[in-house]
């Protein structure tokens, strides 16, 4: 860690969480630490009360097969994707084979793994309980997002469907989560008959998507950035939508909402740079994607700031 890394923070411990260095994702809460992994398909707790004598206490496996390395925590609920293991898998050893199209196209037999979102009771946060499963026909979810309430929000993908959409669910009652709305882009829907209408080698795929308020703030690999209407849960409504490949490239990713400075913050992996800050307005309302035959470029209008980022497509963004 060089001086300018480093200023203002110092080192005050360290966990090798039981020998499981691949963590993707953590969540901490009330003292807690939910430690989703990316390799050794599992979820680990760490006490991390005494930030400098952390501790592992708990270790649970995920079927074969199996990864839960995105999760989300809040009051006695700790939510939990169920996905292939797609970094353990032949198929994907060529970061070529996950990125430049829909994994449901090499990854037939989903038998080898298990697919869908685990609810499990943290009221004793040592130790949770899973109580709920929603399964899921097809590949399953990427990434969830859920801050508490009734809904939570995931990229999910379905059997009848290219790839990852967005999915809300319903945890009204946690111990069976339901999906209650979905919404897609043009030619995602293979089972309604829409075919695609983007290149050969791209992947339009809901990576996740970021809740402020009423809106939804979704990334779409490279399908580009959304912004939608979810204040009806059930039929989530396109607001405004950009892609911008080009001119920089695929592997929208990342989206992160500034409403108090009017932006959206966003990364695009497919390239050497990151748009860093774009689309400031969602409130210029769009066609319904349902109707559209082609997706729309960006408007010549909106401020795009480029920053460096370093090496495209890491494993770790996947």
């Amino acid at each position: 860690m060089n001086a300018v890394a480093s200023r203002n923070i110092k080192f005050v411990g360290h966990c090798d969480l039981g020998g499981r260095g691949d963590g993707v994702q953590i969540m901490v809460h009330r003292g807690y630490a939910y430690v989703g992994h990316g390799f050794s398909n599992g979820i680990t707790t760490v006490d991390v009360r005494d930030p400098a004598r952390a501790k592992v206490l708990d270790f649970i496996a995920c079927p074969p097969g199996t990864r839960a390395f995105h999760l989300q925590t809040h009051d006695d609920l700790l939510l939990a994707v169920n996905a292939p293991s797609v970094w353990t898998m032949q198929e994907f050893q060529n970061e070529k084979a996950y990125f430049g199209g829909s994994p449901a196209d090499k990854l037939k037999d989903q038998s080898r793994f298990t697919a869908g979102i685990r609810v499990y009771d943290i009221s004793k946060p040592e130790k949770p309980v899973e109580i709920g499963f929603m399964p899921v026909d097809g590949l399953g979810p990427h990434r969830i997002w859920y801050t508490g309430g009734r809904y939570a929000y995931a990229s999910i993908h379905f059997a009848d469907f290219t790839d990852h959409i967005l999915a809300v669910i319903d945890m009204s009652n946690p111990r069976k989560p339901e999906v209650a709305g979905r919404f897609w882009l043009p030619g995602m829907w293979r089972a309604g008959g829409e075919t695609p209408n983007w290149p050969s080698g791209k992947r339009y795929a809901l990576h996740h998507a970021l809740i402020a308020g009423n809106h939804a703030y979704a990334a779409w690999r490279d399908g580009g950035l959304s912004v939608l209407d979810v204040s009806e849960p059930e039929k989530p409504k396109m607001l405004a939508y950009r892609n911008m490949d080009p001119p920089f490239g695929g592997g929208t990713h990342s989206p992160l909402p500034l409403p108090d400075r009017n932006l959206l913050d966003c990364a695009i992996s497919g390239c050497s740079t990151s748009v860093s800050r774009a689309i400031p307005s969602a409130s210029r309302p769009s066609p319904s994607p349902r109707k559209r035959t082609t997706a729309p470029r960006a408007a010549a209008s909106d401020r795009t700031i480029c920053t460096k980022t370093g090496p495209a497509r890491s494993r770790a963004r996947a």
